[in-house]
């Protein structure tokens, strides 16, 4: 993958995520070993919804070679380094904007160029609009996520990453179901997002870990 400023200013922010529980000295390494992951990563297009969920899972599996930590430590250290991130709560945005239908039209679009497989590590998606039963539906049939880390040879920790999307979820207003996911070896992951309704509220669940 060609490092651009995208890639580069991705890693400094993940890199500020362990600040207090990282050794200026371990991050630089985890720093170092990122840059090797994208450098030998395959192009998904510059302009992939997905990009830094890509670049995040190179950033993981950096973690997990120089941090060491556990994988599941390091899964918890990410993700409470981003739920306590002001600036990914301003990224990820809410339930209004992730519905909002010119989104979702440009979603469309997105998901339906993925049959193509133009990119060998990218995603391959079928978008499903709301029915009555959800808001907006994905299946995924192909992850990029699960690819870049079996070429890494460390398949395992996938399903860490898939972890988060029910943080994602809960940061935007959604609630959010899923049966199934590819990293944990089904032939797909059924994303179902909901707007969160008024009988929901109260206290904050805790994201399964």
């Amino acid at each position: 993958m060609e490092r651009n400023l995208s890639t580069q200013i991705m890693g400094r922010y993940f890199s500020q995520l362990g600040k207090k529980e990282l050794s200026c000295q371990c991050r630089k390494k985890i720093y170092a070993e990122y840059r090797c992951i994208l450098a030998n990563a395959q192009d998904i297009g510059k302009r992939n919804p997905l990009l830094s969920a890509y670049v995040m899972a190179a950033w993981f599996i950096a973690m997990n070679r120089k941090s060491g930590l556990s994988p599941e430590e390091n899964y918890q250290l990410l993700m409470d380094g981003l739920r306590s991130s002001r600036i990914f709560r301003m990224t990820m945005g809410d339930a209004d904007h992730y519905l909002d239908p010119k989104r979702i039209e440009k979603q469309t679009k997105w998901a339906e160029s993925t049959q193509k497989r133009r990119y060998e590590e990218d995603w391959v998606v079928n978008l499903l609009p709301g029915n009555g039963e959800y808001d907006l539906g994905y299946d995924y049939l192909e992850c990029g996520i699960c690819k870049l880390c079996r070429r890494e040879g460390c398949p395992e920790l996938a399903k860490y990453l898939c972890r988060l999307d029910f943080m994602f979820a809960e940061t935007m207003g959604l609630h959010l179901e899923r049966t199934s996911t590819l990293a944990e070896g089904g032939n797909k992951c059924d994303f179902r997002f909901s707007r969160k309704k008024q009988s929901d509220a109260g206290p904050i669940k805790k994201t399964p870990v």
